[in-house]
């Protein structure tokens, strides 16, 4: 009986003896990982900030965009001009109303007044 005990006593300091050998490692090994993933987080938080930058940019050229005239467009130009051509520009009437300010009314064909003033004028 007294082997035993013995050889317990011995088997117990010889896993006592161990165990902090095996968890030193492990400890280390857990303080890498938390470090590492602590610099990930940093990372994460650096890129989520640049994607909201860019987000913020994106979003205000897109309302720029939307709120911009649209773009001159030289060949639509060019074929409203030979449209025009084909008619006539219209003259304005050269006569005065009574208030002094000029007759808005077209000329007709041939006539520097319109129909109204034409008929005042040849009186």
């Amino acid at each position: 009986m007294p082997r035993i005990v013995v050889c317990l006593f011995l088997l117990l300091t010889a896993l006592d003896a161990q165990e902090p050998a095996r968890v030193q490692p492990e400890t280390e090994r857990l303080e890498s990982l938390i470090q590492e993933l602590t610099a990930m987080k940093v990372q994460v938080a650096a890129l989520e900030s640049r994607i909201d930058l860019i987000l913020r940019s994106l979003s205000e050229q897109k309302g720029a965009l939307q709120s911009k005239p649209p773009a001159y467009n030289a060949l639509r130009n060019i074929e409203a001009d030979t449209a025009a051509d084909a008619k006539p520009p219209a003259i304005r009437c050269a006569a005065l109303t009574a208030s002094g300010k000029r007759c808005t009314r077209a000329a007709t064909d041939g006539s520097k007044y319109c129909k109204q003033h034409q008929l005042a004028h040849s009186k």
